[in-house]
């Protein structure tokens, strides 16, 4: 089934009036806002283009769809709709060799996004929770 982008957006609203992280957060523009910061972070951040991997995946790929896919991931990770049609983590982490460092620096660029749009703690708390998750899953491939 093919969804058109109309349906993908009237199915995500900015805010579902429930208590799920994803509506807490803001809902998809509260999300897109994030993860708009947060790219444009990780493109210009010099030590996570040390890794050659990496830095050929930002050389290759454009800021656009990879904000897409984090929205996406970010929305369903937080109770959204489940709009994320991308590989799982470790299938789309696995050709870049990334270390416990580099996912570490990942992690602070994340808070910094979020500090920087006045999350509150307990959606701060529970969206790091979910990378956290991931961790075993990004690093070493």
């Amino acid at each position: 089934m093919t969804e058109k982008i109309e349906d993908i957006a009237a199915a995500a609203p900015y805010d579902t009036g429930d208590d799920s992280l994803y509506s807490r957060l803001g809902g998809l523009y509260g999300i897109s806002a994030a993860v708009d910061n947060l790219v444009d972070r990780l493109y210009v951040n010099q030590f996570g283009n040390a890794n050659p991997k990496v830095a050929e995946f930002h050389e290759q790929q454009g800021h656009a769809g990879f904000k897409f896919l984090v929205t996406a991931w970010s929305i369903q990770e937080t109770g959204g709709p489940a709009i994320y049609r991308g590989r799982d983590m470790r299938a789309s982490h696995a050709h870049l060799n990334v270390t416990a460092r580099e996912f570490d620096m990942g992690r602070t660029e994340i808070k910094t996004s979020l500090y920087q749009l006045n999350v509150p703690e307990r959606e701060f708390d529970e969206f790091m929770a979910i990378i956290d998750s991931y961790e075993d899953m990004v690093v070493g491939g």
